[in-house]
């Protein structure tokens, strides 16, 4: 099932009036922004069957972020240099449009991304053409971080003396407090949207429960 794509916003004022736009309208940044609110998320009813991609930086820093499920597998990161650093992120969809990601956060130093299969990133090359700069990175297959994820999930679980069937239920009456402290265990943070680090839990533990 696909995540619900928003169609209009609509602004009311203290007269009662209201502004009705097209969500599309909205620049783009303002769309990242409203979409990771709390009061537009709602968690996801089939997390299982969602596409997720971690990132983990070499300062032990790891992001989560819910990918479109027609994603198939990662194209490329590189890095374009001007004033600043932003790494991109493309992934492959059947439509030919590819999903790309942002990564603001020291690039550079992005160390391994997983995606189905967990990639160590190595710079391979450079490329320069006037005031902007392109560097392209390689990418190696390494031991698949999710498994380490939903062992440690369980060792988490464990530890708190929780349940792991009210996890994958995701019963309405799951304090956040039994997620964030999973959250703070597992040492992962949402690299969009915190509603995307409910649903990654879930994912998980719905993946420990089939081993």
């Amino acid at each position: 099932m696909s995540t619900p794509k928003p169609q209009t916003i609509t602004v009311e004022f203290d007269d009662g009036s209201k502004r009705i736009a097209p969500f599309e309208t909205l620049p783009h940044s303002l769309q990242s922004e409203i979409m990771r609110q709390p009061f537009t998320s709602e968690p996801n009813p089939q997390p299982e069957g969602q596409r997720f991609i971690l990132l983990e930086w070499d300062d032990g820093w790891k992001e989560v972020i819910q990918l479109d499920p027609t994603c198939t597998e990662i194209h490329r990161y590189y890095v374009i240099s001007r004033e600043e650093h932003v790494g991109r992120l493309s992934l492959k969809k059947p439509d030919g449009y590819p999903e790309l990601l942002e990564i603001t956060r020291k690039p550079f130093s992005l160390e391994k991304i997983t995606f189905l299969d967990t990639f160590r990133l190595a710079l391979e090359r450079s490329e320069k053409e006037g005031m902007k700069a392109e560097h392209f990175f390689a990418l190696a297959k390494e031991e698949n971080s999710l498994s380490q994820m939903i062992d440690a999930l369980r060792l988490a679980v464990r530890e708190g003396g929780m349940d792991l069937q009210v996890l994958i239920s995701q019963e309405s009456d799951v304090p956040l407090e039994v997620y964030e402290e999973i959250r703070q265990k597992l040492g992962i943070k949402a690299g969009s949207r915190q509603q995307d680090v409910l649903d990654f839990i879930t994912y998980l533990a719905k993946a420990a429960s089939l081993e």
